[in-house]
């Protein structure tokens, strides 16, 4: 079991878990408060005010859609490299060879 001050290879790797779920909370938590809000935005303009027709403004929100999940997903792929390379950096592993 290692304590608060331990400073072997499975708490510094356990820190950086913790670290990187945070990480990843915040990230989704961000997306969810950004990406939520322009869609409502988006159909209200489209559905509620009518200024694009519904056919073609569903394609808008698609498109909104597709570019938000494009973002997600290179967000999240950097943070899984960051994460496996500060794994790495904390059991002491040189990359270089």
């Amino acid at each position: 079991m290692s304590t608060a001050g331990d400073s072997s290879i499975n708490a510094r790797v356990a820190a950086v878990n913790k670290e990187y779920l945070s990480r990843q909370t915040r990230l989704f938590v961000t997306f969810a408060l950004i990406e939520g809000p322009l869609l409502l935005i988006g159909a209200v303009l489209i559905y509620g005010f009518e200024i694009v027709d519904p056919d073609v403004g569903v394609w808008f929100l698609v498109a909104v859609a597709v570019i938000g999940g494009g973002v997600l997903s290179t967000l999240l792929l950097r943070l899984i490299q960051g994460r496996a390379q500060a794994v790495a950096q904390a059991r002491g592993e040189n990359p270089l060879f």
